[in-house]
This record gives C-alpha cells, structure tokens and sequence, in this order.
C-alpha cells in the first residue's frame, strides 16, 4: 500500500509491514521487476473462464482450448413480439347487418347516380343498373345469394351469364373503365321481352312480388322451413328495397317500395307463427276425432302392439285417450245439444277446404257461435230422431272413461273461420261447400299462435251434433298469401 503526501518532499513507502524511505527520482523496486505497460495490461484468460480469446505478441488471434476449430458459437434466438389484442381487425361489413346503414355519397358519387337514374330513363334501365351495382356492394353467401335470385326470378329478371357472349377478354379491353367492365361481367339483366314491351303487357308492382316471394316461393319452392331461414329471407329483401329507396332509382314507384318493405316486417313474425301452428295442427281434440270417427289418425296407435314401433308410436292416439280427450271437450265446450248427442254423434260429411281464420276465442271466454247451413241442421235433428227410435248408442260406454286433464295448454278455445279462395295470378273458383263460417275446436297450445288473418288448407269433418273438427291438414300460410310463379314458367304452360 502506498501512501503519498503531495506536501513532503520525500516519499514515504510501506509494503507488507516494511518501512522504506527514498529520496524523490530514485526507483523503487519490490519483490521484482516492475511490469510493462504490454503486461500490464495483458487479458487474464483463467478469469474470464479459458473461453475468452487470447492475442498473442504478433497481434494475431488465439482460438481458445476450450472452443474447437471450425465451431461457431450459439446463436441466440429472436423473440417474437406479440402483437396486441387490439391490433386484430375486424372482418369486413357484408352490408347485411342489422345495424348496416350506406353512407352518405360524394358529390361525383351523386351526380354520377342522378345520371344514371335519371327518370327520364325506362324503368327496365334503371332497375337492371341498380341491380348490378347492389350486386357490386354485398357480400353474398350461398343462401342469401340462392335467395336474391329467385326473388329476382319472380320479378322477371334473369340470373347467370347472357347467352352468346363469348365471355369478356380485359386484355384487349384496356380502355374499358370498372363501370363498363362491371357491366359486362353482370349476371343480372332484364330480359329484351320487358324492355321493349310495346304492348303494355307488364306491370311494375314491388309489393305483389314480395308477397309472392316469401309467402309462397320462400316456404314451397325453396322449402325453408327453419325460423332463422324464414327471417333472412325477409332480411334480404328488405335490404334490397332500401338499397332502392336510399339511391332513388325509382322514385314514381316510391308507394309501392313502401308497402313491399311492410310486407317484409309482416313477413318476420308471421312465416315464423305459421311454422309454429303447423307443427301443432290438429291438436289433441281433433286428433281425438280424427281417432274415434275413422279420420286419418284411425289406427296410428294399436293398444294390441307388442313390439317396439319406434317413432311412429308418437303419433297419434289410442281409442281410450281419444274417449277421454273426446269426452272432456265435450264436457267443457259442447252445447247441451252436443252433450246429449255425444253418445250417439255421427260423421255426416268431409271436404277439403280452405278458410282464413276471422276471431279467437281462448279458453275461459265466450264468443259467437256461427249457425250451421239449415240442410245440416234438419241432417242432424232427422239422425236425432232415428238415434232415439232405435236407442243404438255410436259410441258405448263413454260414461266409463278416464279422466283427462283439459286444464292449461289443454283447455279447449275455439277457432271462428270463414271459407277462403287462394288469390293467385288468375282467378281460382270457389269450393262448392255449404259451409260459410263456422269454428274449430282446437287447444290453447295451437291457439296462442294462431292470428286474425292467417289461412288453412285442410280436410274438414262436419258431425251429426254440430262439432266441426280437422283431419289432416295441408297447409298453414300467412294473411298475405299469394300464389305467384316465375314468368319464365307461365310463359311455358301458355306454349
């Protein structure tokens, strides 16, 4: 250790306990010479773990023992970096979601449009030209394509490529605009039939062809029967119509636009109520009917089987649970009349009918009972008569049934309905029947689905004591129904 004062003139040195003066300019030497600066300053190798690099006295690099000839050192891996949450995008809008809303346009945007839509234009022009670009701006999937097209087929507008056009070459097309090319690529057009229609023989009627579409060609023609299925069906219809609206296309038309989008909010909650009614029809009470008196549910439950009959012991009843449904409803809803005829009630005619249901009546209420034709009564008060004369009893035994629960879904309501003629492109002649308004005997759970409005294609059962009941039924459709085809398909039956 070594200790200098600046303010003495000699130096003062004292190593490992030995005291040592010397004067100043005189050199100092202890246990050896003192290193060089080269050696001094010399890398200890065994400090540094033999892994350091050693330089030699020409300067020239050293490999270390402890690395071999021709081995690279380990490379350090990069990590990534992950990249946030926030960072992920999100897809890109179809322009079919709920809360979708087109933009507000530029003013070229405008000017273009107003040109294009002029209404001096034909209307055949200017809907062939919005369709292409609606066609332009959605995103389409598989269903809504499927139904964009049949909606445009009802319409009268084809789909797929044109006929003799040898495709569309952009090689040889550089000068073409995306406008014209978009144009000529279209898969939608209007038919040269419609554009020069001289004669007048087509109307536009946006509210017409919607209720063609989606009652009738939505749930029979592309067989949907889903609710999901049913509302985008309306969805995409109704997206289309704003589209319309929103860019003025057709502006005399706007009434009609109007009512077509009503229909399509229409659409949502009844295609979805008649699903619901047709998967409950017939119901206990007319099942029960259909049972005892050899309608179309006779024999469906065999009391005798000894096997497994799988699903199709689901369906059904056997005669005891007919008897008791049977018998509780008479109880609850007959008449005084019924009940003394329930025992000797007798099945006086069936016919296939349609009819559009005028009031509900639930259980628990009372409501108008419609007379039945004069014809049917004398029918009924003649087998009456014949009935007590011979003191024959239809139906044995009916004092003797067991009991039914005809409380909650099972209570009994009643169903006033009218006859009904399907509208359709051409006019459909009425049923001959002798029936005009009657009800139906049908449960709380049906009923509770069933709207003023709505129609019935079913087999219809006309008892000797009053009772109207349904055997089968046909089909359950919407207060707007209308049976409209495709114009391609009535103009190959006129041929």
């Amino acid at each position: 250790m070594a200790l200098i004062d600046a303010n003495m003139k000699d130096l003062h040195v004292s190593f490992k306990g030995l005291d040592v003066d010397s004067a100043p300019g005189d050199d100092l030497v202890v246990d050896g010479p003192v290193p060089s600066i080269e050696e001094e300053w010399k890398p200890d190798v065994e400090s540094n773990g033999g892994d350091a690099e050693i330089v030699n006295d020409d300067n020239k690099p050293e490999v270390s023992s402890n690395t071999q000839a021709g081995e690279e050192a380990p490379k350090k891996k990069k990590k990534k970096k992950r990249k946030s949450k926030g960072s992920r995008k999100f897809p890109p809008p179809t322009g079919f979601e709920d809360n979708f809303v087109d933009g507000p346009m530029t003013p070229d945007v405008s000017a273009v449009e107003s040109e294009i839509y002029d209404p001096s234009k034909p209307f055949t022009e200017r809907i062939e030209t919005c369709i292409q670009r609606y066609r332009a701006r959605r995103k389409f999937d598989p269903v809504r394509l499927q139904i964009f097209s049949t909606y445009l087929n009802l319409g009268g507008v084809s789909t797929g490529p044109k006929a003799f056009s040898g495709g569309l070459d952009i090689k040889n097309n550089d000068d073409l605009d995306a406008e014209q090319i978009q144009k000529m690529t279209a898969t939608e057009f209007v038919p040269a039939g419609m554009k020069n229609d001289e004669d007048g023989d087509w109307d536009v009627d946006f509210e017409y062809v919607v209720r063609g579409f989606l009652s009738h060609k939505v749930p029979y023609v592309l067989g949907y029967m889903k609710f999901e299925e049913l509302e985008l069906s309306a969805k995409v219809v109704r997206n289309f119509l704003n589209y319309v609206m929103y860019h003025s296309v057709a502006p005399e038309y706007t009434a009609s636009i109007l009512a077509a989008r009503d229909i399509c909010d229409l659409a949502e909650k009844e295609l979805i109520l008649c699903r619901q009614v047709s998967s409950r029809l017939p119901g206990k009470f007319n099942m029960a009917c259909s049972t005892l008196f050899g309608g179309y549910y006779k024999g469906m439950q065999d009391e005798t089987m000894t096997w497994d009959a799988g699903l199709a012991s689901d369906v059904g009843l056997t005669d005891a649970q007919a008897l008791a449904i049977f018998n509780a409803g008479m109880e609850k809803r007959g008449t005084a009349f019924q009940k003394e005829m329930r025992e000797r009630t007798k099945l006086v005619k069936g016919e296939f009918l349609a009819v559009e249901v005028t009031g509900i009546v639930f259980a628990g209420t009372s409501g108008v009972t419609k007379p039945l034709p004069k014809d049917i009564e004398d029918e009924i008060t003649a087998l009456k008569e014949e009935e007590k004369r011979i003191g024959e009893s239809k139906l044995p035994g009916m004092d003797k049934l067991p009991q039914y629960n005809d409380t909650g879904l099972n209570a009994l309501g009643r169903l006033l309905v009218k006859v009904w003629v399907p509208e359709g492109p051409e006019e459909q002649e009425a049923v001959e029947t002798e029936l005009d308004e009657f009800e139906i005997w049908l449960e709380m759970e049906v009923l509770q689905y069933c709207f003023v409005g709505m129609h019935l294609e079913a087999k219809m059962h006309t008892m000797s004591s009053g009772i109207i009941w349904i055997d089968s039924v046909t089909a359950v459709q919407c207060s707007f129904f209308l049976r409209l085809d495709s114009p391609d398909k009535e103009s190959d039956e006129d041929d």
